[in-house]
């Protein structure tokens, strides 16, 4: 059985980025996933057919 993967979202200083991505590097488990990556990932599985008008988008929109 394949066990789940949990996503988790960590701030980094900037200046230790690179540091702190090469350390991660070093852990087989771990997979470094860029901000265009996981909006790409969000697409691929968004529902496809949903049921929504420009209208009722606009609304929830101005509701908030």
């Amino acid at each position: 059985m394949e066990e789940r993967e949990e996503i988790l979202t960590i701030r980094v200083k900037k200046s230790k980025v690179k540091a702190f991505r090469n350390m991660l590097k070093l852990f087989d488990f771990v997979k470094l996933e860029s901000p265009i990556e996981k909006v790409q990932r969000y697409i691929s599985t968004a529902p496809k057919d949903v049921p929504l008008t420009d209208d009722d988008i606009m609304g929830m929109i101005k509701s908030h």
